[in-house]
């Protein structure tokens, strides 16, 4: 790049996604990550020179080298570039999951899924490792107010388990539960009821 080139700005960048597809821009991830690794790669070959631990010219020697400026002045331009490399990641994960309706999941890079993954492990035994507050079991309430039920299925039967301090279910089948609801019905009716049924 010339001294007098200015990098395309984040909102240009931005502004450029929208015609992309998807799959253009999983190449264009692609690209970014590759320039990012391939600039930390150019850092770290460049940093003993810039710290003076090595030098280009002489065999290595027990004395201390002096930093080459170049070497420094490379490297800052290389975070520079990693930075702006970095800023344009993120607003493509913009475009795919806010504009796109994308899971990000998809473009993240092993690394980063593992990193990801090993995050979630660490939330998840904190969570568990994580006291009552007040006495309260821990439990959310839909499990004990009978919002999620648990059971099983044997010889085709579904049987419910019983849940700590609440009633059995009657045990009327539905047949008989059918019969039940048509005779109470009829009796909300009352003689007077020209219309039959139940009003509310």
């Amino acid at each position: 790049m010339s001294a007098d080139t200015q990098p395309i700005s984040p909102a240009r960048f931005a502004a450029a996604l929208k015609d992309l597809s998807i799959s253009m821009l999983h190449l264009k991830v692609l690209e970014i990550r590759n320039s990012i690794a391939h600039l930390q790669y150019s850092n770290d070959q460049l940093r003993p020179f810039a710290q003076g631990s090595a030098t280009a010219v002489s065999p290595p020697s027990t004395e201390s080298a002096e930093p080459d400026q170049d070497c420094v002045d490379a490297i800052r331009e290389n975070e520079q570039v990693i930075d702006r490399m970095t800023e344009r990641l993120a607003i493509i994960r913009i475009e795919v999951e806010d504009e796109r309706g994308v899971s990000w999941t998809e473009f993240m890079s092993t690394e980063e899924l593992e990193a990801q993954q090993e995050k979630n492990r660490s939330a998840a035994a904190d969570a568990a490792e994580t006291p009552a507050v007040n006495g309260e079991s821990g439990e959310h309430s839909a499990w004990s107010d009978g919002t999620f039920q648990t059971g099983t299925i044997r010889n085709g039967q579904v049987h419910m388990d019983q849940q700590p301090g609440r009633p059995n279910g009657g045990t009327l089948s539905d047949e008989e539960l059918r019969t039940a609801m048509e005779e109470r019905m009829r009796n909300l009716g009352g003689d007077d009821d020209d219309e039959g049924g139940m009003h509310l």
